[in-house]
């Protein structure tokens, strides 16, 4: 029997069905279009696509973060129901709200109930969200406690590499981030930023690769480089809108090291919103 029971929100990108049948618990993150609140509740490959090709049509999305009564209803049922220790992934405290909010539910139900939520910090979204995820599942399948995968996951979240590099900057000038004729420069001259995810789980810029081949080759020798071959979590791939890039990085580490272990999945409504549909994301363990 489980030590305790797994959770975590919608912006890990794994399918609905799979984190069911993998016995995680999950809230539905949200998103905006046209003034109309749809929960990110995507199910399946076709609806992914759908939403990039929406955005690429010209839609606009934006985001809204948890709020206070969703998430301590969504946290009292559990425990009620499980009679259970909760440890919860959140998505990065660098890039919402979301997770001060969780933070300070944990904080008040702590005070009331026999059992605890264990809150960790993810530090990156997406499939890097889903990467440590997948750590947590193995823990819990190991018999480890909710204080123990809890120790044992803020530790090796520090050495997660999470990056990236958008191929596309229409979604950062739609938003605001850019201006239109910062997107236009980029646009002409192929810039492809790549970014990833620092230790405050916040986004910063490591590369401004032109094209992405070269962008690919940044994220690849970065990798062949750092990574940690006795990683105890697969490696994981995230792509946004064409995963043609994704897939060239996936062959040239198969080919390279002949690792076949790789994960590859979506980024999802809420991520994208900000990104746009044109993302290619590369997940791994640096070694110690």
């Amino acid at each position: 029997m489980d030590k305790f029971v797994l959770s975590t929100d919608t912006c890990c990108d794994e399918l609905k069905s799979n984190l069911k049948k993998n016995r995680i618990e999950f809230i539905k993150m949200a998103f905006i279009c046209e003034g109309e609140i749809f929960e990110d509740n995507f199910d399946s490959v076709e609806e992914y696509k759908f939403f990039y090709d929406e955005m690429k049509r010209g839609k606009v999305y934006s985001t809204t973060g948890l709020n206070h009564f969703q998430v301590k209803e969504y946290f009292t049922e559990i425990l009620e129901r499980t009679k259970s220790d909760i440890v919860h992934v959140c998505l990065s405290s660098g890039l919402s709200g979301t997770f001060n909010v969780v933070r300070q539910v944990v904080e008040e139900i702590n005070q009331t109930f026999e059992n605890k939520i264990y809150l960790v910090d993810s530090k990156t979204a997406t499939q890097g969200q889903n990467a440590v995820l997948t750590y947590a599942m193995l823990l819990r399948n190991e018999g480890r406690t909710a204080l123990e995968a809890k120790d044992i996951l803020e530790k090796e979240i520090k050495r997660l590499c999470v990056s990236f590099f958008l191929g596309d900057l229409e979604a950062l000038k739609r938003g605001g981030r850019i201006s239109g004729a910062q997107a236009a420069i980029a646009k002409m001259v192929q810039l492809r930023p790549v970014l990833k995810f620092d230790p405050e789980g916040k986004l910063q810029i490591i590369e401004k690769a032109i094209g992405s081949k070269k962008a690919i080759k940044s994220l690849f020798d970065r990798f062949a480089k750092r990574f940690d071959p006795n990683s105890p979590i697969p490696i994981f791939l995230a792509y946004a809108g064409d995963p043609t890039n994704m897939n060239e990085i996936r062959k040239m580490i198969e080919e390279r090291f002949g690792i076949t272990n790789i994960i590859t999945g979506p980024v999802g409504p809420v991520i994208c919103s900000h990104t746009g549909p044109s993302l290619t994301g590369l997940i791994y363990l640096e070694r110690q």
